[in-house]
């Protein structure tokens, strides 16, 4: 067996601490090391600030206004049980959870995992349905909703494929409104009049209300000799003929008993008299006339009927304008402000268009070109009407909403256009003195495309495949004949 012999050469190995390699050589090392023990520190400390900042385009996991005021003014606790099976969390939902956690004190919540512990969900089910996993409950004391997983997000339908996509993403919408609807005292109803040919509410909009927690029931005047005492608000949607005198004197009875009603209507053919005296006595009348834009950029292209009104200043269309949305209103008449008007009354527009639109007069003419005897713009599509008394030291407020359009609540646009169902219920929200309510716009899942044409797409291959390429290849080369004399 061979020996190994190691012998150390003292006196090379101090010289060599005394190189310029071991000095540069450790200098180097000293820094990367002095930077990783920032970088630990700072992760530290950033670790421990209670502060997130959403850097999504679209701010999905950040609360509205309105979401942060309802958590704010909470008064009692609220429990937030989150079904998925484990492994299998959706980490965007308990996210956006979390937040409202943070904001309140009131909330908290917990998963469960339906397949593990099916007992614990019995309380929660209906008609011995089990419950989807993905669904959320929301309880309150005794009262409890349930969002199906299917409501968590909006579906719109491509009439070009034949297939359905997910549009927005709508956590903050329904869990703030199954907040509201356990914390609430009551429930609002809205009562639709009927009996008079009047459009039935579309699925899609009856289902957005019934989210939102309103209760929907008709009501027929003819029969019933009062509107009920527990209505929140009366809805009119395009009644093809008039009210009786008794009609109208319920509905005025209502009203001036702090009564709140919103009224889609039209009358074109001038058969509507007992509904044109009533709203006559809020300060307004509907004009027979069709409503033509003139300014290209509020209609739809090519057809000057099809009209993208102007959005007033008013808390109905606040959060339409920072949502970007619009309202869609084909074929609209207009609505007159009435001088001789009580003075208790505030009228206030809230769709309007512009000021190069006209008013045909004639209904019967065969263009749709400005002729002389039409109106000129601009002319209002929609108004909020506050009638404000003081008797019996108190001040007492009826409220009124009308559009002089029936055709925004189509099952078609509503489909289409978002901005028409909200001003729906921003409008009902508004009646209700239910600001805190109005409308949390959904967060787009849509994904933006990158457009850059041919010439671009060069400019950039170049600048990636060639450039920077070669610009690494330069540093390290002058990196290397700097030092390869140290």
């Amino acid at each position: 067996m061979k020996k190994l012999h190691l012998k150390f050469d003292f006196r090379a190995i101090k010289e060599s601490f005394r190189s310029k390699k071991f000095k540069y050589g450790g200098y180097a090392t000293l820094m990367v090391a002095v930077v990783v023990a920032i970088a630990i520190i700072i992760n530290l400390i950033v670790d421990q600030i209670p502060w997130e900042l959403d850097l999504t385009q679209n701010q999905m996991y950040s609360l509205s206004e309105q979401t942060n005021k309802v958590l704010d003014n909470l008064k009692q606790d609220v429990k937030i049980i989150a079904l998925y099976e484990t492994g299998e969390e959706d980490k965007t939902v308990l996210e956006i959870i979390e937040r409202y956690q943070k904001r309140s004190k009131r909330i908290s919540y917990t998963v469960i995992d339906p397949e593990r512990y099916p007992q614990l969900l019995t309380k929660y089910e209906k008609g011995g349905e089990s419950l989807n996993a993905g669904s959320l409950i929301v309880e309150s004391g005794d009262k409890f909703k349930v969002i199906d997983r299917y409501d968590l997000v909006n579906y719109t339908y491509n009439e070009y494929s034949g297939q359905w996509y997910a549009q927005s993403l709508a956590v903050e919408q329904r869990l703030t409104g199954a907040i509201l609807y356990v914390t609430a005292e009551e429930l609002p109803v809205v009562y639709t009049l009927v009996g008079h040919g009047e459009d039935s509410l579309p699925y899609d909009v009856r289902k957005q209300l019934e989210l939102e927690n309103y209760t929907i029931e008709d009501l027929n005047l003819v029969t019933q000799d009062s509107v009920p005492e527990k209505a929140h608000a009366l809805l009119v949607l395009a009644p093809k003929r008039d009210i009786t005198k008794e009609e109208e004197e319920r509905i005025r009875k209502y009203l001036e008993n702090q009564g709140r009603a919103i009224f889609f209507i039209q009358n074109l053919n001038g058969e509507l008299p007992n509904f044109e005296s009533l709203l006559k006595s809020y300060g307004v009348a509907l004009q027979r006339v069709l409503v033509v834009e003139g300014d290209p950029n509020m209609h739809y292209p090519g057809n000057p009927l099809y009209i993208i009104p102007n959005m007033e200043s008013h808390s109905i269309l606040s959060p339409l304008k920072s949502g970007q949305m619009y309202v869609f209103a084909p074929h609209s008449q207009s609505i007159e402000v009435l001088e001789m008007k009580r003075r208790t009354l505030t009228i206030e527009p809230l769709l309007v268009t512009s000021d190069k639109a006209w008013a045909k007069t004639n209904l019967e003419a065969k263009t749709i070109e400005k002729e002389e005897q039409d109106l000129e713009g601009p002319f209002n599509i929609a108004v909020a009407i506050t009638d404000k008394i003081y008797q019996d030291n108190e001040t007492k407020e009826t409220r009124v909403l009308v559009v002089a359009n029936t055709n925004i609540l189509n099952s078609r646009l509503v489909s289409q256009v978002p901005g028409n169902v909200n001003f729906l219920l921003n409008s009902l929200n508004w009646l209700r003195d239910r600001e805190e309510s109005i409308s949390i716009r959904p967060k787009s899942l849509t994904t933006p495309r990158l457009r850059i044409s041919a010439y671009q797409q060069l400019i950039f291959s170049g600048i990636v495949v060639v450039l920077i390429p070669l610009i690494v290849l330069a540093s390290g080369l002058t990196v290397w004949l700097r030092r390869r004399h140290l």
